[in-house]
């Protein structure tokens, strides 16, 4: 048998759903804070939402497999940085998250662009997108030299 992790989340919820919130956990003692309907429908400063999590865990898994990659490339990354965004959207069934969008901007030394899109194409087929395959998720890469200047 091959390579095999497991890791997990803990969740509890006091009150009603529009009233009420909850706290979430995560195992790994790296993250644990509050999480609310307020806050996936409202915006509410320093609440959390599942959609927001999956945004979090999309865009984490795109920049690490992006950064293998492009060592695998011979070209390891300087600076690599992720922005995902996932809708949330009323559909005929409920609501659905129907889209993420990855935004990613990379200083990548001696690497060209055609290059650098087609290593991140790839990478956006990293574990989380493929057990997300009912997404849309879409991907504008940009490449961005920070070569550094003499006396700079």
């Amino acid at each position: 048998m091959g390579f095999r992790v497991t890791r997990s989340a803990k969740a509890s919820w006091q009150g009603t759903v529009t009233g009420g919130d909850g706290r979430l956990a995560l195992d790994s003692g790296a993250f644990e804070g509050p999480y609310s309907l307020r806050a996936r429908v409202e915006g509410i400063e320093r609440h959390t939402n599942p959609e927001e999590m999956i945004a979090a865990a999309e865009a984490g898994c795109f920049t690490m497999s992006l950064a293998n990659l492009l060592e695998e490339a011979g070209h390891p990354a300087r600076d690599l940085q992720t922005t995902a965004r996932a809708t949330l959207e009323q559909v005929r069934s409920g609501f659905d998250i129907t889209r993420i969008e990855l935004s990613t901007v990379a200083d990548v030394p001696g690497l060209d662009a055609e290059r650098f899109e087609r290593i991140a194409r790839e990478a956006k087929n990293c574990t989380v997108s493929r057990a997300l395959r009912g997404v849309e998720i879409t991907l504008d890469a940009t490449l961005q030299s920070r070569e550094s200047v003499a006396g700079a």
